[in-house]
């Protein structure tokens, strides 16, 4: 990417003002309040959009601080070249929203409403102000581009692209693992279990009941036998006296019985039936079940392989950023030092004399640049097809003669674009005495 120009209607002090930029280095020059940070800020607003904070915090956040000193229309017009297209970004800060981009060679509207970051190009707010964007007194990163080198090399090293993001995929998949621990068919599969066992035990009732029928129904037989003659003179003698007829009584009462039974028979036999359905679902369930699981297993050994994967070629990305910090590092302190360590925490080492030194021992100027390696190799693995230009708001204040030199000379050999803001002659007169071929604007 190339910045062209832009054009502020109104952002801080900046009113109906309008910058070229050219390729290569671009020096900003201005003295203090002269509006090099307000210049770089819009720059970065227009390609990203502004922080825009609620509650109390919003009175220290960049949009209040940077709404226009004369009022009026708070935005502006950003010209650009991306991967061979010019485009235009037209953004009215007060509105988020109103957002428009065009590619002008057609006058086309490619955006509206979006950010570029996402859409035209993947670098981020973020990525470069942690990588290429570096202001005053902030040349040291943060955790977070700790974060994005580890989720480039876990992206790398399973999908080698940077288009996916392992990260979020092996979070998804974790969450799908406790999903299915936790699948309603286990509960169901469960309850359906307990109500078969139910239903089995009933079966031996079931069976008792047939066979206290069958008893029941044998002595009904029995009785349904003539009688002797002398069951009949008794049955008689009876009667006389007025006592009841007991074969009567008996075959009611087993009647009455057989009608309990037959009652209990029915009421267990429906269950039976609803037991074949239930056994059905039960045998559905299972199948489900089976199925869950070997999803689950199937998604525990895919977070396995990438968790693999990923730390084999976190050892290999791992030695080309060492390598590529530690070849910037080199050139820009003209060998001081020749190797640089860093931790998944970005805890940095840098050898010396064949020792390891943590950077809280070296001076000030030292640790910048160790910084300000980091920073491009960081870019250089990030965003590798973007090429985004470099922007730097007086940076330099640490920097003695020999390390703005060594720096400066680096950066004349780059092939992007780099834009310097910067208070001090002393980079002027530096980047004359190497013959760097560069452009300036005086604010």
């Amino acid at each position: 990417m190339e910045i062209k120009a832009c054009t502020i209607m109104g952002f801080g002090k900046f009113h109906r003002r309008s910058f070229s930029f050219s390729d290569g280095i671009h020096v900003i020059y201005g003295e203090n309040e002269a509006g090099k940070t307000t210049l770089r800020t819009f720059l970065v607003s227009m390609l990203f959009g502004i922080d825009r904070k609620r509650g109390a915090a919003s009175k220290k956040d960049e949009f209040h601080k940077y709404q226009p000193y004369m009022g009026g229309i708070y935005g502006g017009s950003l010209d650009f070249s991306f991967q061979g297209e010019d485009y235009q970004i037209q953004r009215d800060f007060s509105n988020g929203k109103d957002i428009v981009i065009y590619e002008t060679a057609m006058g086309k509207k490619v955006l509206e409403g979006q950010e570029p970051s996402g859409n035209l190009f993947s670098m981020t707010k973020e990525g470069f102000l942690q990588t290429l964007c570096i202001s005053q007194g902030a040349m040291k990163t943060d955790k977070s581009l700790s974060q994005m080198i580890k989720n480039y090399m876990a992206n790398m090293s399973q999908s080698k692209t940077t288009d996916v993001n392992v990260e979020k995929a092996i979070s998804y998949l974790r969450r799908e693992i406790r999903r299915s621990q936790k699948a309603p068919v286990y509960d169901e599969l469960n309850q359906i279990r307990a109500q078969i066992r139910d239903l089995e035990d009933q079966e031996e009732e079931f069976q008792a009941i047939l066979r206290e029928e069958r008893e029941i129904e044998g002595r009904l037989h029995q009785k349904a036998k003539p009688q002797t003659l002398l069951e009949r003179i008794v049955e008689w003698i009876r009667r006389i006296f007025g006592f009841p007829d007991k074969r009567a009584l008996e075959r009611q009462k087993w009647e009455y019985q057989l009608e309990i039974l037959k009652i209990k028979k029915e009421q267990i036999q429906k269950k039976q039936e609803f037991n074949e359905d239930l056994r059905i679902r039960f045998e559905n369930l299972k199948k489900e079940a089976e199925e869950t699981e070997y999803n689950r297993k199937a998604m525990e050994a895919a977070m396995r392989a990438i968790m693999e994967a990923s730390e084999e070629i976190h050892k290999e990305f791992g030695s080309s950023f060492h390598e590529k910090v530690s070849s910037i590092i080199a050139e820009i302190t003209n060998g001081a030092y020749e190797k640089v360590k860093i931790d998944d925490s970005m805890g940095i080492v840098v050898e010396k004399d064949g020792s390891f030194l943590d950077i809280d021992y070296l001076s000030t100027g030292t640790v910048e640049q160790i910084y300000f390696a980091v920073r491009l190799a960081a870019a250089d693995l990030l965003f590798p097809e973007e090429e985004f230009p470099m922007i730097l708001d007086d940076v330099f204040g640490n920097f003695d003669d020999v390390r703005l030199r060594k720096t400066l000379s680096y950066l004349s050999k780059s092939h992007g674009q780099i834009v310097i803001f910067t208070c001090r002659k002393e980079v002027l007169a530096m980047l004359e005495q190497l013959g760097c071929d560069y452009q300036k604007t005086v604010l």
